[in-house]
């Protein structure tokens, strides 16, 4: 098991193959937290390999997290959340916190809201492609309250147009933010009783001001995650 003895204070954030470049928000943007970033890239761990939840990447992702470790990361995460498939096997292999995806946030939500209420996770598109296991819930009560809504164009946005001569940050970020924000609308029409909203997507948090300002309900994505277990980690 790899350790660093909590010397430093930075973040580690797996990524995937690719050069996807997103503004302040998104997780591996170093002006997203008030702490450093450190990024380790995944070898093979395109989206669609993610997206499959191909197993002989997983050698490749803990390898990439010891080698995170060892450059100083005192927590781990990730720049998508397929990597939960990883969670287990990464967090066995350090004696770092591992949040490879919001999904860790779930339970925790569905404690704070009313159990009348139901969660609603966001995707890029449905169905998603979370099943029960990466909910890590066990509770039929508890799954019965969790629905999920598709953010349809939002991959285009956040993921496939990296060229900046094809378009401008601001322009993915407009068509970004008008695509979750859909998403989280036609959610809230089929289900009304949703009471919070769950981003899977780690691109997804760079537009939560604007959802939550359009939806009035609380907006959790990994971004939030990172900071709740990097402030636990606070020496200072």
């Amino acid at each position: 098991m790899i350790s660093n003895g909590m010397m430093g204070r930075a973040l580690g954030v797996l990524t995937t193959e690719g050069d996807s470049v997103l503004p302040r928000g998104y997780v591996a943007n170093p002006e997203t937290f008030d702490f450093p970033i450190i990024t380790e890239k995944v070898e093979g761990a395109h989206m669609d390999r993610l997206w499959a939840r191909d197993s002989s990447i997983e050698s490749a992702v803990i390898g990439a997290a010891e080698r995170l470790v060892k450059r100083g990361a005192v927590a781990l995460a990730s720049d998508c959340g397929l990597f939960s498939w990883h969670q287990p096997a990464v967090a066995a292999a350090v004696d770092v916190p591992v949040i490879l995806s919001s999904l860790l946030l779930l339970p925790l939500l569905l404690r704070q809201a009313n159990r009348a209420a139901k969660i609603g996770i966001l995707s890029v598109s449905l169905p998603s492609p979370y099943d029960d296991t990466a909910l890590g819930i066990e509770n039929s009560a508890d799954r019965s309250r969790v629905v999920f809504g598709g953010c349809e164009g939002a991959y285009e946005q956040s993921v496939k147009t990296r060229n900046p001569a094809e378009v401008t940050i601001s322009n993915k970020m407009t068509g970004l933010e008008a695509d979750v924000i859909a998403g989280a609308i036609r959610l809230r029409a089929s289900h009304p009783d949703v009471a919070t909203i769950l981003l899977t997507c780690t691109a997804f948090p760079c537009v939560a001001p604007a959802l939550r300002k359009k939806i009035g309900l609380p907006v959790y994505g990994i971004t939030d995650l990172c900071r709740l277990t990097m402030g636990a980690l606070d020496r200072s």
